[in-house]
């Protein structure tokens, strides 16, 4: 739904009658509150949602068991330009943070 939170948020507030049903708060406050993953295929589309959600949200994601995840997973991601601090809290840090691990758990002993 994050390519249409404008037409939901513009329903919201100028037609609350069918928007607002049950609920007073506004869609957008939502953004950023849950957690997605990054299967977009496509590096604009990611950019986008890393702005409306927050980088701290999205996480990695392979569409595992179905046939049109990615060939190779997060490979789009390493090659893009996305910062190094993006790109790790993708493939591991938000993970960890959603499950409330720690990363030294996976950690190799010295």
């Amino acid at each position: 739904f994050l390519p249409t939170i404008g037409r939901i948020e513009h329903g919201f507030n100028c037609r609350p009658d069918l928007v607002a049903v049950d609920n007073p708060v506004n869609p957008r406050r939502y953004l950023g509150h849950f957690w997605v993953d990054c299967i977009t295929h496509d590096i604009k589309m990611l950019r986008f949602i890393l702005d409306l959600v927050g980088e701290d949200k999205v996480t990695l994601g392979s569409d595992y068991p179905f046939p049109l995840g990615d060939l190779t997973i997060g490979r789009f991601i390493e090659e893009s330009d996305l910062p190094e601090t993006t790109r790790r809290k993708i493939f591991s840090q938000n993970t960890l943070e959603w499950l409330g691990l720690d990363e030294k758990t996976f950690q190799s002993p010295e």
